[in-house]
């Protein structure tokens, strides 16, 4: 395997050592993405919210000082930034305001309706079939719900050496997926940050 792809690969399912590291360069590389989304959302203390990739699980210890009465869930296709994420939370874990799951968004393992919003941010990269994510966001989604997504925008990652391995999108083809699945009022932003461009765009589970 060339070093290219495999970065690439630990980028979107990390294990061993580079697990350890990867929750801590998330959080402070995509503390601005997290943080844009946690204003976007405008939670509640009642509100249920899934986290997909939560990768170093920031932006869900940064929502659990708002949601004191709901639930706060992540999933992501690594075990081992489960594990890391569980350690790191241990006691909000303990307690139950914090859940950790080991799954993918093609396969969320949760009752349709069970969630009022889902976000994640740059995930999108690696999920195999954004079709069947979409589908599955809005399954989970309660009608109305809200659907927020994060990501570096195409052409500020396509230059990089291991881009071909990962499924890059700009903000019209995400925004044409969402509406095909179901979304409604789709809204979609461009920003920057001193790392690069990125987009977030939002939905409202359909009616």
């Amino acid at each position: 395997m060339k070093i290219t792809e495999f970065i690439a690969s630990q980028l979107g399912h990390p294990t061993g050592t580079f697990a350890r590291l990867a929750g801590s360069i998330w959080n402070k590389r995509n503390t601005e993405l997290n943080e844009r989304v946690l204003k976007l959302l405008e939670l509640q203390p009642r509100d249920r919210v899934l986290d997909i990739g939560f990768g170093g699980g920031y932006l869900l210890e940064r929502m659990s000082a708002i949601v004191t009465e709901g639930a706060l869930e992540g999933v992501d296709v690594s075990s081992a930034m489960v594990r890391q994420a569980e350690k790191r939370y241990r006691k909000k874990a303990q307690t139950g305001q914090l859940k950790f799951t080991c799954a993918s968004v093609e396969s969320l393992p949760f009752p349709d309706g069970h969630f009022t919003k889902v976000c994640t941010v740059n995930s999108i990269f690696y999920w195999q079939d954004a079709e069947k994510g979409f589908r599955e966001i809005y399954r989970v989604l309660v009608r109305t719900g809200l659907a927020a997504l994060c990501f570096t925008c195409k052409s500020s990652i396509e230059g990089k050496t291991f881009a071909k391995y990962l499924h890059l999108y700009n903000s019209g083809k995400v925004v044409q997926l969402m509406a095909e699945t179901g979304f409604k009022n789709i809204q979609s932003q461009t920003f920057s940050d001193r790392y690069r461009q990125y987009v977030c765009i939002l939905g409202e589970c359909g009616t």
